[in-house]
């Protein structure tokens, strides 16, 4: 079970960072640098930059937000688990 777990939580730790960088390349591609910049600092700020262009950043910020809730959630039942 603990291997499922960490297996699951890895890929969707994967799909998070894609999303991520994947909103950090559509800042810096829209000649808005300074998003750009502030994504990459600042990673919370990409699920604002992505809600803010969501008709190009549709996909990004939902794979970002997915693979947030989901690394909480397994966190969760990893620790109900091993409890």
């Amino acid at each position: 079970m603990e291997f499922v777990l960490g297996l699951l939580l890895f890929l969707l730790v994967a799909v998070g960072i894609i999303g991520w960088l994947w909103i950090v390349v559509l800042a810096f591609s829209e000649d808005e640098p300074l998003w750009g910049i502030g994504c990459l600092i600042i990673s919370p700020l990409c699920i604002v930059y992505g809600f803010q262009n969501f008709q190009e950043a549709k996909i990004p910020t939902l794979m970002v937000c997915v693979g947030f809730a989901t690394n909480i959630g397994i966190r969760l039942l990893a620790g109900l688990v091993g409890a």
